[in-house]
């Protein structure tokens, strides 16, 4: 009878030609447990970095969504909160740890722009590393350019690798060209200590009438093939919270998490500085069937709630609630000094009136 030990092929030794050295037992490929090991098995303190397993060493999560949703500004909002120990999206950050960033979207002005609305300084200095966009793009077919990838994780030792955006490297959606991707992205990361890898992902535009309010066919959103879900142990999908373009609302959603519970679903308001959490957020509006359906106040629905008359500013938003059957934050949203329609309206104290 075989003991677990005897399953072990780390002992694996090649044959040696006569006179020639042996050679060193190689790593296995393939390691197997009893059930007895796997129940006995006591994870490193460190393994699970934030919240309930939903990131976690040596594993791939992916953060999904339309194209200016806020993707990149929550990659940083990662690894901050890793810098600090402080929360991302709700989910507590377990110890402190590193984030290497390798992305292509934003150039030093735009990073520095982001990094300064953050107001963090030595706290945050040894703990978060940023490239530039690569000259040539993320080209993971190059030697060099996976040699300066490595020589950068083994100086920095980060614990967290974000890649942004996934489409930068996979040059199309072919199965073939996925699975490549995620191979050399996988064989460029240590192997010993090694960091949990995050993908910044696109999803696909939304088709008429499609509902994206919640639920693991979110999933299917990640543009092109299947192995952007299936792979990862946690995923992440961003919507928006209005189709209003100028809405910074985002609604935050954790589909899948193979290794523990699924995170509830939030709504945050979106800057460079970060995100803050809504609490009175429209969900009512945002379960509307279909993406083009979702309710947004138009100009029209101003005129008829102030025309031909000042108002109070609280009284004001019952009226253009009741116009534009949208709830009480996005109507305070419309009237304030700062809102897409300030142009249109006059501001008297506590009073507000459109200018006709």
């Amino acid at each position: 009878m075989k003991l677990a030990t005897d399953w072990d092929l780390g002992a694996l030794v090649l044959p040696a030609e006569s006179g020639e050295e042996p050679e060193k037992p190689r790593e296995p490929r393939i390691k197997c447990y009893t059930p007895a090991e796997l129940r006995a098995y006591v994870p490193d303190n460190d393994i699970v970095l934030v919240g309930d397993c939903h990131i976690m060493r040596g594993e791939i999560f992916v953060i999904g969504g339309e194209p200016g949703v806020g993707k990149s500004i929550a990659a940083t909002d990662l690894a901050i909160a890793g810098a600090i120990k402080g929360n991302w999206f709700g989910l507590p950050t377990r110890s402190r740890f590193k984030t290497l960033i390798i992305q292509n979207e934003n150039g030093r002005f735009r990073l520095r722009q982001e990094y300064e609305e953050r107001g963090l300084k030595e706290e945050i200095e040894d703990w978060i590393l940023v490239s530039e966009p690569p000259p040539y793009g993320m080209t993971l077919n190059d030697p060099e350019f996976l040699e300066d990838i490595k020589a950068i994780l083994e100086s920095f030792k980060p614990d967290v690798v974000i890649f942004d955006p996934w489409n930068s490297a996979a040059k199309d959606d072919k199965l073939s060209e996925y699975k490549k991707t995620f191979e050399t992205l996988r064989t460029m990361l240590p192997i010993e200590n090694k960091p949990a890898l995050g993908i910044v992902a696109h999803t696909r535009k939304p088709q008429l009438n499609e509902k994206r309010t919640g639920g693991s066919g979110l999933m299917h959103l990640l543009a092109g093939s299947y192995i952007l879900s299936s792979m990862p142990r946690s995923v992440f999908i961003m919507l928006r919270g209005t189709s209003d373009e100028t809405d910074d609302s985002v609604v935050f959603v954790n589909p899948k998490n193979s290794n523990g519970q699924c995170a509830s679903r939030t709504a945050w308001e979106r800057s460079l500085a970060g995100f803050t959490q809504i609490l009175d957020f429209d969900w009512e509006n945002f379960e509307a069937a279909g993406e083009t359906e979702r309710k947004t106040i138009q100009i029209e629905h101003i005129k008829k709630a102030l025309i031909p008359h000042s108002w109070k500013r609280s009284e004001a938003v019952k009226r253009l609630m009741s116009k534009s059957e949208c709830g009480e934050r996005a109507c305070q949203k419309a009237l304030s000094e700062t809102g897409r329609f300030a142009n249109h309206l006059l501001f008297e104290g506590e009073f507000v009136r459109f200018k006709e």
